[in-house]
């Protein structure tokens, strides 16, 4: 029990001030257990650090799994674009700390653990790769490959994300807004 109250006191931590500012005294400051309790759980900061990003890895794939399920029989315009407004929903939800995490590390990894911080993202990206194809290989009116379709979308999704993260809610609205129906016009048939 204490180890989950450690990850879930880090995730805050790592997303509020970055890896090379949390300290383990951060980290055990507010769930009531003296810094030495942590060495029962973890190794070291480092080690809290993996297990945290394991965990919002698994997570992801989970949501981006589910997420896809059950939107198995709807257009792909509205699969897409829904997965675009639910990326949002939860970043701006103060409880969600996972997604924010993320794509923090996605784009500010702890430089010593760079690589494992990217093998573990890579893990994410992948299902989400496989399941935007997926979609795309299913939909008809579409000026391009599953394939294209998928690496467009997915940059896209990049893009986007960065707004989020960089601009306020209202910039960002306006922006996938008119970012969207410039994309969707792009790769269907249908105008």
């Amino acid at each position: 029990m204490k180890a989950n109250e450690i990850k879930k006191s880090a995730i805050v931590q790592f997303v509020n001030k970055g890896y090379e500012e949390t300290s383990l005294d951060d980290i055990v400051e507010g769930i009531g257990i003296k810094k030495q309790s942590i060495y029962s759980h973890f190794k070291n900061k480092e080690d809290i650090f993996l297990q945290v990003m394991n965990d919002a890895v698994n997570k992801e794939i989970s949501f981006v799994n589910h997420f896809f399920e059950s939107r198995s029989q709807a257009e792909l315009q509205e699969v897409l674009f829904k997965l675009l407004v639910r990326y949002k929903e939860r970043y701006l939800l103060e409880d969600d700390k996972n997604i924010k995490f993320l794509l923090r590390m996605a784009f500010m990894p702890p430089y010593h653990l760079r690589d494992t911080a990217m093998e573990q993202f890579e893990k994410y990206n992948q299902e989400l790769e496989r399941n935007v194809k997926e979609a795309f290989s299913k939909a008809e009116h579409i000026r391009v490959t599953a394939e294209e379709g998928t690496i467009s979308f997915l940059n896209f999704l990049d893009g986007i994300l960065v707004e989020l993260i960089y601009t306020n809610s209202s910039k960002f609205e306006t922006r996938l807004r008119v970012s969207w129906e410039i994309y969707w016009q792009g790769i269907s048939m249908i105008k």
